[in-house]
């Protein structure tokens, strides 16, 4: 039984407005299980995610983007509030997937949030490389302030999510 901490964690990038952090981690499943989880089963994060409570169609994005079979969720997270995401970027032949959040609860400083999956084959075909980057834009001056903590909230939640997958997929 493998670990479900993620192999490797990095801030990518912190600048002036830009925080931004990645979990990448290897998952005994294969690409194609990994990408049916994120992209058919978006609607589903719920069944798998800890502190996700609910989650349904989004009723604004009745569509998916370049073939993505949903354009969005509403979902009920911890500490969050209800959530507004929507699919921004979609890839399947790439197996990537990108999505804003906006939530009920979230900091005024912060302008916006999106997350970012990647999905990659591993070293054999019951294997994925698999990546979340969580980013946020902030603004003013309290989202100056606020960047130290926000990374350190990005920073454990990208391979908390990724961990959450991780267990429902292998």
């Amino acid at each position: 039984m493998s670990s479900s901490t993620p192999t490797h964690t990095t801030t990518t990038r912190t600048d002036t407005r830009m925080v931004a952090a990645t979990a990448t981690d290897t998952v005994a499943a294969s690409p194609e299980v990994i990408w049916s989880i994120l992209s058919d089963d978006f609607l589903e994060i719920s069944t798998w995610a800890g502190g996700v409570n609910t989650s349904v169609a989004n009723p604004e994005t009745p569509t998916g983007i370049n073939g993505s079979q949903h354009g969005g969720r509403i979902c009920d997270v911890d500490g969050l509030g209800i959530t507004d995401e929507r699919i921004t970027a979609y890839d399947a032949a790439a197996r990537m997937l990108t999505y804003s959040v906006v939530a009920q609860k979230q900091p005024f400083f912060v302008e916006s949030l999106s997350s970012t999956w990647s999905v990659q084959p591993g070293t054999d075909a019951d294997r994925s490389e698999v990546s979340l980057t969580v980013q946020a834009t902030t603004k003013g001056l309290l989202g100056g302030i606020g960047r130290a903590p926000l990374r350190s909230m990005l920073s454990k939640a990208a391979p908390g999510l990724l961990g959450d997958l991780k267990r429902r997929a292998e």
